[in-house]
């Protein structure tokens, strides 16, 4: 995803229908979008089926979006494309209704932009120790070779000194 040029950043539902209706009225989008920067987190789309129905207080948004982000390698840094689906279920509010259990809101013209609900859901699917492939090999402590792509000489196993005499010994035990 390093390569991508553009950004696309504004991404809105006009759900002005919605306002007025009686609840369990829907309406249904086809979501076939990318690539997002969603304020701190890079995604190269987001695909799937999104879903808004009119319930008692606000409108209720039902989303399940496959998409693939950019994230870190925790071991050599490199970035790679994680694939991931969000699965989206929040009640937004009517635009001048306060409710504090509600953190989405429509604007007085009845649109809605779901980016920051997204962006909000891709924290939540992010791996806690991403790895680029189970057998990443990281970095040398020593040298800061990336032993993924070249071995490293300096890769020679160093006792603590605190520790040689038992070093010695399990040395000796492995002779016999």
């Amino acid at each position: 995803m390093a390569g991508l040029g553009f950004f696309i950043n504004m991404l809105q539902f006009d759900l002005s229908p919605l306002i007025g209706a009686r609840p369990g009225e829907r309406l249904v989008f086809s979501l076939s979008e990318g690539p997002h920067w969603l304020e701190d987190v890079q995604v190269a789309f987001l695909r799937g089926p999104v879903t808004f129905v009119r319930v008692q207080g606000g409108i209720l948004v039902e989303a399940r979006l496959e998409t693939s982000i950019e994230v870190e390698c925790v071991r050599c840094l490199d970035r790679f494309s994680h694939a991931a689906v969000l699965e989206v279920e929040e009640t937004i509010g009517l635009a001048g209704h306060s409710q504090p259990e509600i953190v989405y809101h429509l604007t007085e013209e009845g649109w809605f932009d779901p980016l920051p609900l997204f962006r909000e859901q891709v924290w939540v699917v992010l791996p806690m120790k991403a790895l680029c492939r189970l057998d990443c090999k990281g970095y040398c402590p020593e040298c800061g070779s990336n032993l993924n792509v070249e071995a490293c000489s300096c890769r020679k196993e160093q006792v603590d000194p605190r520790l040689a005499s038992l070093a010695a010994f399990y040395d000796r035990r492995q002779e016999e």
